[in-house]
């Protein structure tokens, strides 16, 4: 009887969530040069969350419509993946992912269309294999074109329309030229958006001068280049969408939409972000012993994580109810009348030292 009233407490107060982001492995095949999990190999522990953890957060997923399966990883190096798109699609859920799309072999791509897959995105930092191999190293743009080429084909031969193929470009002021191109690849293999994003988490402090809005003389050329891309996938009914380039010091919204989403990480943590995820901060520690840091407009900060509970031990509407975590989303809330900086003084140190908090 306790137990039946448990769950309809649960139910009743449960969120309404736009997704709820799981981190399925921080295992990965890449090596791309600015992932910390390239950057902190010493210090790095990859591991895949186990099918038993995921299966506790089943009854979790009534709360959303969108489940992605995601986090510092490449998803598709889970062996449960597959399991875990079948849990979710059986509850009537929409479920994508983001991988490298160096794993998309055919045998594969069947099975995510026969799963009926929602979305995949597919990673890129180049329009040509010599920039895109440089910055995404172990990966190859021609085989992943070639793979995208082949899921298109599929998808025509099984007359579905899912999964929807979103390109993720990370925009870099070494690569950014090449992103005028990124149409004709779009057309290419059949993706129905495209993101184009900033590098927001800047672990090597040498990479500071790769983030596009660091180069504010430039500011006009970046604007004006993305708002050209973004009329032209119009026109093609491709939708483009992009962050910044330039930054909103004022700003009290974040990018992540922490107000109406969350991350369930490996261990079965709740936390608002990625960037938040106690797996960057958590693991062993280096042979130097130093606290693993980022760069925040050319000031070093150690990296911060937080968590406000763990599924394994609560359910995620008793989390998500939780007075601290009402608190730390009110501080985003768009509707605040404060002067920003009285706001930015309540926020955790790794919220005001994050890009995305800005608009990037």
């Amino acid at each position: 009887m306790f137990q039946w009233a448990k769950r309809q407490l649960d139910r009743i107060s449960s969120p309404t969530l736009d997704w709820v982001q799981v981190e399925i492995t921080t295992h990965c095949n890449g090596s791309c040069i600015y992932c910390p999990h390239t950057i902190m190999r010493n210090r790095w522990v990859s591991r895949h969350m186990p099918i038993e953890l995921f299966n506790e957060l089943i009854p979790f997923l009534g709360y959303t419509d969108l489940v992605y399966l995601q986090g510092w990883g490449e998803p598709l190096l889970n062996s449960d993946f597959f399991e875990m798109v079948r849990a979710c699609k059986a509850r009537g859920k929409r479920v994508g992912f983001t991988t490298n799309g160096m794993l998309l072999t055919e045998d594969t791509i069947q099975t995510l269309v026969a799963l009926q897959l929602d979305i995949i995105g597919i990673s890129l930092a180049g329009t040509t294999a010599r920039t895109n191999d440089r910055i995404r190293k172990g990966s190859n743009l021609n085989r992943v074109i070639s793979h995208l080429e082949i899921l298109h084909k599929i998808k025509a031969e099984m007359k579905s329309q899912v999964p929807a193929v979103h390109l993720a470009y990370l925009m870099l002021r070494s690569n950014f030229h090449e992103l005028r191109e990124i149409l004709p690849i779009a057309r290419k293999v059949g993706a129905q958006q495209i993101v184009a994003s900033n590098l927001t988490l800047i672990v090597d402090p040498k990479l500071s001068a790769e983030a596009i809005f660091n180069d504010t003389e430039r500011m006009d050329y970046y604007r004006n280049t993305l708002e050209e891309i973004k009329q032209r996938a119009a026109r093609e009914k491709i939708v483009f969408d992009y962050h910044g380039p330039g930054l909103e010091e004022a700003s009290v919204c974040c990018r992540e939409n922490v107000r109406k989403a969350c991350v369930i990480n490996i261990e079965g943590e709740v936390v608002p972000c990625v960037l938040t995820n106690p797996v960057l901060c958590g693991n062993r520690e280096a042979t130097h012993g130093k606290t693993p840091r980022h760069t925040f407009k050319d000031q070093s900060f150690p990296l911060r994580g937080m968590s406000f509970g763990n599924i394994r031990n609560e359910s995620l509407t008793r989390i998500w109810n939780k007075k601290e975590y009402l608190k730390f989303r009110d501080l985003f809330d768009p509707r605040k009348t404060g002067k920003p900086e009285q706001v930015h003084s309540k926020m955790p140190e790794c919220c005001v030292t994050c890009y995305k908090r800005l608009g990037a």
